[in-house]
């Protein structure tokens, strides 16, 4: 049974997305948004508003793309671990892909008065989504190398608290709904989930 509890956590994971998918799809205001919204905003000028705002640079497109790259070199050059380069690659891309027909698909408008330069629709957060697929397989290259439980865990738990302050920097910037990043992290997970098993499973009996 915990063998493939994953199983349970993926369709866990996408059950909340299409829920919240329909709810936003019924494009009434959810008093889930406004709360959390309210909760989490902060002034300009603030010292949260300048570490928040730095921090949302770490799921941009481009320092992901930037970060792919450098595992990508690390694994085919130094590692000559090509199966798992290849799924990296892969993995990374096809969310981003996925992210962005989903956006497109629902075509939700972003929060009004958002205070940073950005564009396209809105659910779900592709800065959710991606940086947790991308995040997640660094963490598992650093977890492979290190040695110890007691570091693993940091690295592990490290890597969650980073993704969890890059979703909530995005509602604090005011460019997505708190439901935007929730749906990005949910579907997120059921990729990354999903990703990770088919590697162990297909890398056993292909290599």
């Amino acid at each position: 049974m915990i063998k493939y509890s994953w199983i349970a956590m993926v369709l866990l994971c996408l059950l909340l997305f299409f829920f919240l998918m329909h709810e936003v799809q019924s494009e009434k205001t959810l008093a889930f948004d406004t709360y959390i919204a309210e909760l989490f905003s902060v002034g300009e000028n603030t010292f949260s508003f300048t570490f928040f705002k730095s921090i949302t640079y770490l799921g941009k497109s481009k320092f992901i793309g930037f970060g792919s790259l450098l595992c990508v070199l690390y694994l085919w050059i130094i590692k000559k671990d090509y199966w798992t380069m290849a799924v990296f690659s892969i993995g990374v891309a096809g969310g981003d892909v996925l992210n962005g027909w989903i956006k497109n698909h629902i075509q939700r408008a972003r929060p009004e008065n958002h205070l940073m330069e950005t564009t396209g629709f809105s659910f779900p957060s592709g800065h959710a989504m991606v940086g947790l697929i991308f995040f997640s397989m660094v963490a598992y290259l650093i977890i492979k190398e290190v040695k110890g439980d007691f570091l693993k865990w940091a690295v592990g738990i490290g890597f969650v608290c980073m993704v969890l302050l890059i979703g909530v920097s995005r509602i604090i910037m005011k460019v997505h709904f708190p439901t935007d990043i929730l749906a990005g992290f949910a579907l997120g997970a059921a990729y990354s989930l999903t990703l990770f098993n088919l590697y162990k499973y297909l890398g056993r009996r292909v290599l």
